[in-house]
Order: C-alpha cells, then sequence, then structure tokens
C-alpha cells in the first residue's frame, strides 16, 4: 500500500512533465525506495507490480489488470519461484485480484443509488475497495490466521488515509531536511505524534472481544471451495432472472460452505494424551506441551528481532487457534535469544503463569533485564534445581545439578535446563543447547536413566552437542531437530545426523517438515502428520 502512496506522489511531483518523462521519473523512484528499503520482499512485489502497470499504461496497449497482474507474478516467480508459497505473495496477489474483480461490480452496484452526497458516495466506494480486497484475501487469511475481521472496513476508513498522510510527510520531511533541517525537526515530530495515534487506533480497533470472528481448521481444502462457490456466485447466479431464487441460492450456498470447512474439523491435541508440539520458529526451538488433563507447558519460545517475534507472530496465532488461553509453565532452557526472546510477548499478552529458568546470571545483561521484565509483570520465577514435578500423571525430572548450574566457568548452552518426561511406558529427554563437555557428566551421573523414547537433539543438531557417550546411553528411537531452513550455522550437521542414524533413530527436522507433533497414550508414542488433515 505504501508503494501505491510513493508511486502516486512521484505522479504528482512530476505533474508538469510530458508523461513519458512522468513515468521513467516514477518508475526510476519506485526502483530507488525499493533498494533503499533493502529490496524487502513485500516492497519488491509491490514495486514489480507498480513498475508493470505503469508501464502497460505507457505503451498504450489495451491491457487489463489482469494481465497485468499475472505478468508482474511471472516476473517474481521467475527470479524467486519460492515466492509462491509466501503467504505475504499470495495474500498481496489475492487482494488485487479481489479488486480488480470485485470493485467494478460494486461501483456499478453504488452508481444506480444515484446518491446526492459526494462524501457519501466516496465512502461507500473507498469501502468497496477494501470489501473487495478482503473477499480476496479471505481464504488465505483465514487459513494463516485462523480469524477474519469484522471491523476492517470501518477502521480502514481511518487507517489508510492516515496512512497516505504518513508517508507522504515522511517523504515531504526527507526533501525539507536537504535545505531547512531545522524546519524538518518540526515535521518529523508532527509525523511521530500521527503514527502513535495510528498505532493506537489500530490497537484499540484490534481488541479481540469484539473485532475478529475465529475460524478453526480452515484448510487449503476450503479455500478452494470458497474460491469455486466465489465462481458460482459471479458467472451462474447471475443468469438466473429471479430475484428470490438469488437469495435463496446465495443463501443455502454460504450455509453449505460453513457446514463443509466443519466437517475436516481435526482435534491436533486430544484430551486424554500427552502431546509434545515442535513449533517451527526457524533457528531456534519452541515446544508446546499439552498434558492429559489440559494443564499446558512450552519450552522456550523463539528467537524475537525487531523484523520479526516468534512470540507474537508465530506462538500466540498458534494457541489462538489450538483454542490454548493460558501457559501454566514456562521453561526456559537458557538465555539465548533463540530461545528465550519469544518470551516477552507472551508475558506482555498475559499467557504465561510461572517461568522455569536457569538461575540469574548477573553478568548477562539480557537476563537481568528478562527477570525485571518478569518481576515487573507479576510473573512467579523457580530456577531449575533437581526435582520432581507432576503435571496431570507425567512426571517430569528435573536433571539439573548444583554443580553445574553454579559453575561459573560453564557457558550459557551449558546451563541449559535438561528434563526427562515420563508419561506411563513412555518418555521424552529435553536438553536445551547442553555441549558434549556437560552431556558426559549427565551420563556419568545418570547412565541408563537418560534412556528414553524420543530426543529432543541438543544445539539444533550442532557438532558441539549429541556426542557418542551421551547417546549410548539416551539411544532415542525418534530424534527430533528444531532448526532454520538454510540457516547460516548449516545446522543440523551432516554427522551429527550420519551418528543418531548409526544409532537407530528415526529423524524428524522442523527445516524440512515444519512443525512436528508427538502423542503419547502411556503406553507408546505415535507422530502424528497433521498435513494429511489441513
Amino acid at each position: 500500500m505504501h508503494v501505491g502512496y510513493i508511486a502516486v506522489i512521484y505522479i504528482f511531483l512530476f505533474g508538469r512533465l510530458n508523461i513519458y518523462l512522468r513515468s521513467i521519473l516514477t518508475i526510476a523512484g519506485l526502483l530507488a525506495f525499493m533498494f533503499i528499503t533493502g529490496v524487502q520482499p513485500s516492497v519488491f512485489r509491490a514495486t514489480v507490480m507498480a513498475v508493470v502497470i505503469i508501464i502497460a499504461f505507457l505503451s498504450n496497449r489495451s491491457t487489463s489488470l489482469f494481465n497485468s497482474l499475472a505478468f508482474a507474478s511471472v516476473i517474481i516467480l521467475v527470479l524467486s519461484p519460492e515466492e509462491i508459497l509466501n503467504p505475504g505473495f499470495q495474500l498481496s496477489f489475492s487482494a488485487v485480484l479481489g479488486i480488480a474483480i470485485f470493485y467494478p461490480r460494486t461501483e456499478k452496484l453504488i452508481s444506480t443509488l444515484k446518491l446526492r452526497s459526494k462524501v457519501l458516495r466516496y465512502i461507500l466506494l473507498f469501502m468497496a475497495v477494501s470489501l473487495s480486497a478482503q473477499i480476496g484475501t479471505l481464504p488465505f487469511t483465514v487459513m494463516y490466521f485462523g480469524k477474519l475481521s469484522i471491523i476492517s472496513l470501518l477502521a480502514n476508513l481511518f487507517v489508510i488515509p492516515v496512512v497516505g498522510v504518513v508517508v507522504g510527510l515522511g517523504i515531504f520531511t526527507l526533501i525539507i531536511n536537504i535545505a531547512f533541517p531545522f524546519v524538518a525537526i518540526y515535521f518529523a515530530a508532527a509525523n511521530e505524534l500521527v503514527t502513535k495515534l495510528l498505532f493506537l487506533f489500530i490497537e484499540l480497533s484490534g481488541n479481540e472481544n469484539f473485532s475478529y470472528i475465529f475460524v478453526k481448521n480452515f484448510s487449503l481444502y476450503d479455500s478452494l471451495l470458497f474460491y469455486l462457490f466465489l465462481f458460482f456466485l459471479l458467472y451462474v447466479i447471475k443468469k438466473i432472472n429471479t430475484t428470490f431464487v438469488k437469495i435463496l441460492i446465495v443463501i443455502l450456498v454460504v450455509s453449505n460452505f460453513l457446514l463443509l470447512s466443519t466437517l475436516d474439523n481435526y482435534n491436533l491435541l486430544k484430551t486424554g494424551k500427552l502431546s509434545v508440539f515442535t513449533i517451527d520458529v526457524g533457528q531456534g526451538d519452541a515446544i508446546l506441551l499439552k498434558f492429559p488433563k489440559g494443564t499446558t507447558a512450552l519450552i522456550d519460545a523463539g528467537n524475537a528481532t525487531p523484523s520479526f517475534d516468534n512470540g507474537e507472530r508465530i506462538i500466540l496465532p498458534l494457541l489462538e487457534y489450538l483454542g490454548i488461553e493460558r501457559i501454566d509453565y514456562g521453561f526456559v532452557s537458557h538465555i539465548d535469544s533463540d530461545h528465550y526472546a519469544g518470551f516477552v510477548s507472551l508475558v506482555k499478552a498475559g499467557v504465561i503463569k510461572k517461568i522455569i529458568k536457569p538461575g540469574i546470571d548477573s553478568s548477562l545483561v539480557k537476563d537481568v533485564k528478562f527477570e525485571k521484565y518478569l518481576r515487573e509483570n507479576h510473573i512467579p520465577i523457580e530456577y531449575y534445581k533437581k526435582e520432581i514435578l507432576t503435571i496431570d500423571e507425567v512426571r517430569i525430572y528435573v536433571l539439573n545439578n548444583e554443580s553445574i548450574m553454579e559453575n561459573t566457568e560453564l557457558s550459557s548452552n551449558d546451563k541449559s535446563g535438561m528434563l526427562k518426561m515420563v508419561y506411563g511406558k513412555t518418555s521424552f529427554l529435553f536438553t536445551g543447547d547442553v555441549e558434549k563437555k556437560v552431556e558426559k557428566v549427565y551420563a556419568s551421573d545418570y547412565k541408563l536413566f537418560l534412556d528414553v523414547d524420543v530426543l529432543k537433539v541438543g544445539h539444533h543438531g550442532s557438532k558441539t552437542s549429541s556426542s557418542k557417550v551421551f547417546l549410548n546411553y539416551v539411544t532415542p528411537e525418534q530424534s527430533i531437530i528444531s532448526a532454520g531452513i538454510l540457516n547460516k550455522f548449516e545446522h543440523p550437521s551432516g554427522e551429527i545426523v550420519k551418528r543418531l542414524e548409526d544409532f537407530g533413530s528415526e529423524i524428524y527436522r522442523t527445516d524440512k517438515y515444519g512443525a512436528l507433533i508427538f502423542e503419547s497414550d502411556g503406553n507408546s508414542i505415535h507422530f502424528i502428520d497433521w498435513k494429511k488433515h489441513f
């Protein structure tokens, strides 16, 4: 959207030039903006779409928006074929496609009303654009986020114009700053105030108590069914002449769609079972536990950076989707950002009831800040110690001993919480990022007690962990490796993968499969192929 505003601003600035020079300068300005912003995928997509439309207009060819959209998508997919699986790509193109299909029809309908008020007509046309885009993106929005906004049509009446003001004022401030920096300061301050008010409005209008409808288990098949129904409504129903029959058909179609979308309703985490859900958070760890009677725990919460917060963007939507309102136990394996940082947004959202972590390391500023944040939000904190926790008939053995936790010479990785979880005849071992040196200590202390069915492989499958001495006692039948696709660390190590295979362990990787779910009934453990149900 902001790329569109920038294109409009350039066209306005170069308005006195002839159409060819104006178009060339606008395209150059858009490309400059794209490179200045680091060629972010969203900006790249929008820039390609805008440039294609401008060139089509400039060439005086009789081309439709559909052709321009198709051509832009071909360019993007030739340069980056993986974009077709990117939700941003799907949402961007489905939004424009929705506008191309539905806006002309709604505009025609509004014109038949013969409104005298230009303001009211403008508002309705503006809402028509927003509605058209929302219809186009609806299946992807519901499939990825599990909810549908019911307030966006009204909220966009305020948000979209204000975003235009923010973008325009920002560009004006940059230009005026070249000659009059002391004046630009005031414009920047004004823009900051407008931006803060905009974010406040978005936060208030995004209150989930009244602004969303939650839709569970909306699958790819539901999306295809939705588009099939749209085709029927657009191209079949118009051939029917009776208004009553049209209305009746619409009601039947919508009712059947809602019914069919619930037929594949599949409960991922079943009551009465122990579920171990390794969430795909890229290069990091986050493991959701749901115990037989509904108690929940989360071992780590992935990373959080200024550009992407796993807690906010991945884990919270997942909890909403699963209908989980709280996390009773938050286990922080250790204070590395790819393990603990996602907890910050979860605490802010009020879903964390308790945190269990290694003892505070006052030499680590991030650990001190994290504990301060927890206490400010009244989150009880417990430290790892040798103990047994019993949760819904599941025993969790905290294997950490004082000699390890109080050793100042050991790294944060080596002080990771070491948890063995036992339910009936089945067992799991979670190792954080514990490395070989400390693995040997645990092997010496616990020996055969380390033997489990499923191992969460240490340190994302790095060579620094999973020593032969350790695996000799663990002997896992299945191994979980949580690592990001094509991560810069080249995790997991091929050497470790082969070592696990040599021990007869079946390996499951988030970088290959995505999220991983194991389910135990106390007698046996089953891997849940959740993709079959979605």
